[in-house]
């Protein structure tokens, strides 16, 4: 076969038709999208370490490239609309930056905080928008009105990329959003203890989020949908029948509202998720990412693909901790179990995280290695 394009490698392989070989994700944060919107990039992204590993990137990896909508699935006020919430205080001590946000509702005013150090990609939250059953009434007294996002950008973006990726937005699903108003576990005892306040801000969100997914769909943003899986509810947090009632019950007429429009569904969640495979592929869907190995997770690529039964196309399973402190030689086996033994076909390879700050000269390596090893093992 000759060689297909990133984009047809990826689609092709979700659709379960034959390919020349497996796509393999890019082992470090850089994809067409970034090099392609002229989006900046950070300063670590720069050094000689990264800028090895992206010129193999560039050349080899395929890439799901995520295109801006706007802020209308922003996660963490419950979708309220921009209107309501304003900047704070940003204050910065040392390397480390603490930002507050308010949101004002008719009920009073919500607050929350994070933080963030200087040359790290990530951030911290370090208090939650909601502290108690008050907060919940406030922060549901908001009126809602669906703000219509500017989707140029969007159809830009793809159009620069091409055939180099597989377009797709970022969605949070329901219960990704609700947990994230709350400290985690006091989030965790309301699923017990306050069923119906969960119940009643879950419904709130969902239909916000439906009415948001079928004004782009509309629009023809896509292909691919990228739907947080609500790793939040897999074991030891929450029990399957929690899963079925808080997740299922909602993410499933999600996915089937994206496959009415003819998209892709594409499921990321870590974790321990062998209990939960099944009922992915009942909800339709189309792909899942990071599937991770034991220890940290609880199931191999081969056994996943066992139990989907070429129904998904799973991505996966190179732990990111390998890729930091493993060796070559442990890259390669591991690229190969990952491949290999339970079958080529709807298989993606990938890593379960990326780096956030400078990479070491052993993670360049051992990056080099999961790419020259893909390329091997992958080939059909």
């Amino acid at each position: 076969m000759k060689e297909l394009s990133s984009r047809e490698r990826i689609l092709r392989t979700i659709r379960g038709e034959p390919v020349d070989r497996v796509p393999i994700s890019p082992p470090i944060p850089w994809k067409p999208d970034d090099f392609l919107s002229g989006r900046k990039p950070r300063d670590w992204q720069m050094e000689p370490n990264f800028r090895k590993v992206a010129r193999l990137v560039e050349k080899h990896c395929d890439s799901f490239c995520r295109g801006p909508v706007g802020q209308i699935f922003d996660r963490r006020f419950l979708l309220t609309p921009r209107k309501y919430i304003k900047a704070g205080e940003h204050t910065v001590e040392g390397k480390r930056h603490k930002r507050v946000t308010y949101v004002h509702t008719p009920k009073g005013t919500l607050r929350t905080v994070d933080e963030w150090d200087e040359g790290v990609a990530t951030v911290w939250y370090t208090e939650p928008l909601l502290k108690d059953k008050e907060d919940v009434e406030k922060l549901l007294s908001v009126p809602y009105e669906f703000e219509k996002p500017d989707l140029q950008p969007f159809f830009k973006l793809r159009d620069l990329v091409g055939d180099r990726g597989v377009m797709e937005v970022g969605i949070s699903t329901p219960l990704v959003c609700v947990s994230r108003l709350f400290e985690f576990g006091q989030f965790l005892e309301w699923c017990a203890s306050e069923r119906e306040i969960i119940v009643r801000l879950l419904d709130t969100v969902f239909e916000r989020i439906r009415i948001a997914l079928e004004y782009i769909l509309k629009e023809g943003v896509g292909p691919s949908f990228w739907f947080g899986g609500s790793e939040q509810a897999t074991p030891p947090m929450m029990s399957p029948k929690f899963y079925d009632e808080l997740v299922v019950a909602y993410d499933k007429r999600l996915f089937d509202l994206v496959h009415q429009y003819g998209g892709i569904v594409h499921v990321h969640c870590h974790g321990k998720v062998r209990g939960v495979l099944k009922k992915l592929v009942d909800m339709g869907a189309d792909a899942l990412d990071p599937v991770e190995p034991p220890p940290d997770g609880d199931v191999t690529m081969e056994e996943a693909k066992k139990i989907t039964e070429g129904r998904l196309m799973l991505m996966g399973n190179i732990e990111f901790h390998k890729l930091e402190f493993g060796t070559p030689e442990e890259i390669d086996r591991l690229v190969y179990e990952a491949i290999v033994p339970g079958g080529k076909e709807h298989t993606m390879l990938y890593p379960t995280a990326t780096a956030i700050t400078s990479i070491s000269d052993r993670h360049r390596d051992n990056a080099i290695q999961y790419i020259e090893s893909g390329l091997k093992y992958g080939k059909f």
